[in-house]
């Protein structure tokens, strides 16, 4: 299916800047969900200028809403200095697009997912986080972002653990969750991305150029960010970097995360059923540790470890 015709292009380039021509439309790398298009333009002076468009076809039920969320949350992650893209164009309703999605401008930089210093890839991660959740979004950025705490335990609801019955720790998981939940501390409301892994961070010069893919803005715990970045890194072949990362993000906040273990318990149903799920994506980005039996082994450890901290009050 042509998610993005060359007429649905014309129309938005239209829209933000007449004079511009369209040369190409070509789909981004390590794309995964999203279907996302790179439009090459020429500006009335013969400048060469890239633009980014991101259809939100993934959940077709929430795109409206998760396209709002991107919009607003680059806004706000870039009037604080955050490396994002600029967010030019919003076509909340699909109207000219054909599906919500937004228009963007791109941002130089490559993914690194197999780093050759993984002390230092870990800790400058951590430094943008730590950024990140130093804004505080009021109350007219909340009505654009998503509440993360609801966002985190959304398979609470309806038939999620049914379909993920068949690991042999899915039981384990809701069981604990369900018990330390009442026990959470409460925690400053901050702006997190809630997708928060080395695949959406572009590197150029030995810096993070951009953080990407902001449709799941979020206000919230911070933990859930710090809690899910663990958990990729052990499902990802790159377990080491996930207590670097930790260390880092606490010595520079002066506190430990509070609610780790609960938030790392909600961040581990994510994968399932199928826990080495995301494996083909790390190889295709360049991580030849990236196994599904090493993701599969790394899971459990990952798991068993939450559950130890999240009983401690961790």
């Amino acid at each position: 299916m042509n998610y993005l015709t060359t007429g649905n292009a014309l129309r938005v380039l239209h829209k933000v800047n007449p004079e511009l021509t369209l040369v190409s439309i070509s789909p981004a790398r390590a794309a995964f969900t999203n279907v996302v298009r790179v439009l090459e333009c020429h500006s009335s002076s013969g400048n060469t200028l890239r633009l980014v468009v991101k259809l939100l076809t993934d959940d077709p039920n929430n795109a409206v809403r998760r396209a709002s969320a991107e919009f607003h949350g680059l806004r706000l992650a870039r009037a604080h200095g955050i490396p994002a893209p600029e967010p030019l164009y919003l076509d909340v309703t699909g109207e000219l697009l054909g599906v919500p999605g937004l228009l963007t401008r791109m941002v130089d930089g490559h993914q690194i997912v197999a780093p050759e210093n993984i002390t230092e890839w870990a800790e400058m991660i951590a430094d943008v986080l730590l950024k990140i959740h130093a804004i505080r979004p009021n109350a007219d950025d909340r009505v654009h972002l998503y509440s993360g705490n609801e966002q985190g335990l959304y398979f609470l609801d309806g038939d999620k653990r049914e379909k993920i019955a068949s690991h042999p720790l899915s039981d384990r998981i809701y069981d604990a969750v369900s018990e330390l939940r009442p026990g959470i501390e409460r925690s400053l409301a901050v702006f997190i991305h809630m997708d928060y892994w080395p695949g959406n961070l572009l590197w150029r010069d030995g810096r993070i150029s951009a953080v990407l893919d902001w449709d799941s803005a979020a206000y919230g715990d911070p933990a859930l960010d710090v809690a899910n970045f663990r958990m990729e890194m052990y499902l990802r072949g790159i377990k080491l970097a996930a207590d670097i990362f930790l260390n880092r993000y606490e010595a520079k906040s002066g506190s430990r995360v509070h609610n780790l273990g609960f938030w790392e318990l909600a961040c581990a149903v994510r994968p399932l059923p199928d826990s080495a799920k995301w494996t083909p994506a790390s190889r295709e980005m360049g991580n030849a540790e990236a196994t599904g039996d090493r993701a599969n082994t790394d899971y459990y450890e990952f798991v068993e470890n939450a559950i130890r901290r999240g009983y401690e009050g961790m």
